[in-house]
């Protein structure tokens, strides 16, 4: 499960963010007005994309994220946003910080929640599946 949290917050970097269509960024407005003799030409990066296999598990894990309730956690989104920003690599003194507790009681909880939720994967979701999403796609 870790390593799908850490697979899915490396996708989202590569997925389109949100997009004002009715008014034009700078790089637009450049973009359009300029040809290869110009001096001010501009040549546009190339743009990093989420593979299908990146997206499949990306929406996999939120479901997993998803299957995290009270029965897992007495407050559910603070589990979640826990798990996930464990995933994005800060520090346990930084989450500590920011949840409002000593960084040992929130790494035991934060690997009492990863068991809880193991186990309720397993038991909630076929293995065919997980091996589908993990491995072969």
């Amino acid at each position: 499960i870790v390593r799908l949290l850490e697979d899915a917050v490396y996708c989202e970097r590569f997925l389109a963010k949100p997009h004002n269509r009715s008014c034009p960024s700078m790089y637009d407005l450049i973009e359009t007005g300029y040809d290869k003799e110009d001096f001010g030409y501009w040549v546009r990066n190339l743009k990093l994309r989420a593979t299908p296999r990146q997206l499949s598990r990306y929406e996999f894990v939120i479901d997993i994220l998803l299957m995290v309730k009270e029965d897992i956690y007495q407050d559910p989104i603070m589990a979640r946003r826990l798990l996930w920003l464990r995933a994005s690599h800060y520090k346990w003194t930084k989450l500590a910080k920011h949840f409002g507790f000593h960084r040992t009681t929130l790494k035991n909880k934060y690997e009492r929640i990863l068991e809880l939720l193991a186990q309720k994967v397993k038991k909630n979701i076929s293995f065919d599946k997980l091996d589908r999403i993990y491995y072969r796609i």
